[in-house]
């Protein structure tokens, strides 16, 4: 039985929402990526943790293939529940201050164990580096913890990455987490799609050009519709379940509505939330009052509270 529900937020854009497109279009942050890939120049540090976070929570580190990953929890109270987090960065960035402070909300309001992996990117590693070293993550966080409590979530191409994930691990048989919670995702690194086209004068922070010049670095030897880097082509089938969250001005918008087409047509449950004027991860960014309202949508989500969706598809 399908089981789908759908969510279109109604609320007028927020003052800051405008505040924050226009700084990002005077910036050219649309042009950031195709300058840093044609360039070489790609800082792919680590942003530190915050103050808060290392006064507030325990974190533990470990290696895995070389690569640290971090696991961090309240210091009291912990739930069971486990988050595999993928950072987002087209694959070519590594982890930046604003997926701490959001790392640092989901433990708040969740008390969960959450797990970030830095995992390994582009161009100096390909798509089958980073997915080898994902079966590696999980397959020691399944020795630890039972995976009905373990629960995938990325943004951007960490939540292509989160699909992808899933899609192999299904394939090899694995036992599956929970759900897989999509912010943004980057669902087809070919960029292929002509109603991208329709978007791009909107986004004021992705460049279609940038983000195919990272998608063929990433790739690889892979073929670019390759479910292993465009989770988009792969079954969509025996999946857990999922939560996809876009806005209407990222370019990803023409895709994750592709994705639910799919979803729909093949009577596959799945929970869908779109906020018209959204900029691309708008989920993750401080101080936006759409930011928030999602957020207590994913703690719902992660809590396995009723969604309160009672909304038809449709767009404002």
């Amino acid at each position: 039985m399908n089981s789908s529900t759908y969510y279109i937020h109604k609320k007028p854009e927020s003052l800051v929402s405008k505040m924050v497109k226009l700084f990002m279009g005077l910036a050219g942050w649309k042009k950031s990526i195709e300058k840093d890939m044609v360039s070489g120049k790609i800082d792919q540090e680590i942003a530190p943790f915050p103050k808060s976070l290392i006064k507030d929570f325990q974190i533990d580190s470990e290696e895995v293939m070389g690569r640290k990953v971090w696991t961090i929890r309240p210091r009291q109270s912990v739930s069971p529940k486990v988050i595999l987090y993928m950072h987002g960065g087209a694959y070519i960035y590594n982890i930046q201050k604003v997926h701490w402070q959001f790392i640092e909300k989901l433990l708040k309001k969740t008390g969960a164990t959450i797990v970030v992996p830095d995992y390994p990117l582009a161009p100096h590693f390909n798509s089958e580096d980073t997915l080898s070293f994902m079966h590696t993550v999980y397959a020691e966080l399944i020795e630890k913890f039972t995976s009905d409590t373990i629960h995938f979530m990325g943004d951007s191409a960490g939540a292509g990455l989160a699909l992808t994930l899933g899609q192999s691990l299904r394939n090899e048989g694995f036992s599956l987490p929970q759900q897989l919670i999509l912010l943004s995702p980057w669902l087809d690194i070919s960029m292929s799609n002509p109603e991208i086209l329709a978007v791009d004068h909107d986004d004021k922070i992705l460049g279609i050009r940038g983000l195919q010049l990272a998608g063929e670095s990433y790739a690889g030897n892979l073929d670019l519709k390759d479910y292993r880097v465009s989770p988009l082509y792969g079954d969509l089938h025996h999946l857990p379940m999922l939560s996809i969250f876009i806005g209407t001005h990222d370019l990803f918008i023409a895709d994750s509505r592709t994705l639910k087409s799919k979803l729909e047509s093949e009577n596959i449950s799945f929970n869908y939330y779109e906020y018209p004027k959204m900029m691309h991860v708008w989920t993750v960014i401080p101080g936006l009052n759409e930011a928030r309202h999602s957020l207590d949508q994913i703690i719902k989500l992660i809590n396995h509270q009723d969604s309160g969706l009672d909304q038809p598809p449709g767009t404002n």
